[in-house]
């Protein structure tokens, strides 16, 4: 075929379709050909307004944490168990103070004021000491704490596990720490 022949089909086809697509758009039309979409298919926009979150009621008050003495002149000695002897530079002993009994240890809760009851494990003179026997108990999983106060000799500092809410907690505490650690404790109140 000749080069002008398809050149002017080509330019032919353009036309008739540039015609077919733009005459319409010229021509306002007001007759119905059939098939017209009649409004909108298109779903209506969704409702964003939500209802308001309603607030969290407020926690009721917790009362505040009791105030722990550090210079406080308590001291309590520890027994000693004849098959294990401990160093005598870590137990501090008080021979003039006879070693209070938990009835005594026991005051009564003011009000707003938690108690509980610990077992004290232990009485050093050195800190570090205090804190090695802490934190072995942490290890074994006990919740631990050491606890200053100022004796006659100068600081003390007291390893306590605990607090318990019950006494009866606290004495099964303290027997199951003698099982598994060899530590004879003692049960007190605490605060």
């Amino acid at each position: 075929m000749n080069i002008q022949l398809k050149q002017r089909l080509v330019g032919a086809v353009v036309l008739v379709a540039l015609a077919v697509i733009f005459i319409p758009m010229l021509l306002s039309g007001r007759g119905d050909l059939g098939g017209s979409i009649e409004g909108s298919n298109i779903p209506p926009e969704p409702d964003f307004r939500f209802p308001p979150v309603p607030t969290a009621p407020k926690a009721p008050p917790v009362a505040a944490a009791p105030v722990v003495p550090l210079g406080d002149d308590d001291e309590v000695v520890l027994p000693v168990a004849p098959d294990k002897p401990a160093p005598a530079k870590n137990i501090v002993k008080t021979p003039a103070k006879p070693v209070p009994s938990i009835a005594e240890k026991t005051t009564p809760v003011e009000s707003g004021q938690l108690s509980g009851w610990v077992v004290q494990v232990g009485s050093f003179s050195a800190r570090n000491n205090a804190q090695a026997l802490r934190d072995k108990l942490r290890k074994q999983g006990h919740a631990s704490f050491v606890e200053s106060i100022k004796g006659e000799s100068g600081r003390v500092y007291r390893v306590r596990v605990g607090p318990e809410l019950s006494k009866a907690a606290a004495d099964k505490l303290r027997q199951r720490l003698a099982k598994e650690s060899g530590l004879k404790g003692l049960v007190q109140a605490y605060p």
